[in-house]
């Protein structure tokens, strides 16, 4: 007899991959540990960019404070195995939740940018 182990999706903040990924809630951009762990822990600021053309999100990670940058979290939330970015406005300004719901998923493959190291992409496709 053998067994086969039951498996469904996990439903919460932290969506297990194997690779880099990043997932989207209804304010929030939640980077998986993989992520964090490839970013690092050295930066403490994100710049969001959304390229119409692409339907693709940008993440460039800044250790210093600079024009226009999100705080990645504190002390606290470094000790867990994700990383938080709140995205309320940035989803409202460039339409992400209606874009998120026509394509019927909220995870997809953060990518790391070969031009500028610390610039990462994820591309919002089916």
């Amino acid at each position: 007899m053998a067994f086969k182990k039951f498996f469904t999706s996990r439903r919460g903040f932290v969506t297990k991959h194997d690779k880099p990924y990043l997932r989207f809630t209804k304010h929030h951009i939640i980077l998986n540990d993989e992520a964090k762990e490839q970013i690092g822990e050295t930066f403490n600021y994100v710049v969001l960019y959304f390229d119409d053309e692409t339907n693709s999100i940008g993440l460039w990670f800044w250790k210093e404070r600079v024009l226009d940058s999100y705080f990645i979290g504190g002390e606290k939330q470094r000790l867990k195995n994700y990383l938080i970015i709140n995205g309320m406005r940035y989803f409202e300004k460039f339409g992400i939740r209606e874009k998120l719901e026509e394509i019927g998923r909220f995870s997809f493959p953060l990518v790391r940018d070969e031009k500028q190291k610390n610039f990462y992409i994820a591309a919002l496709k089916k």
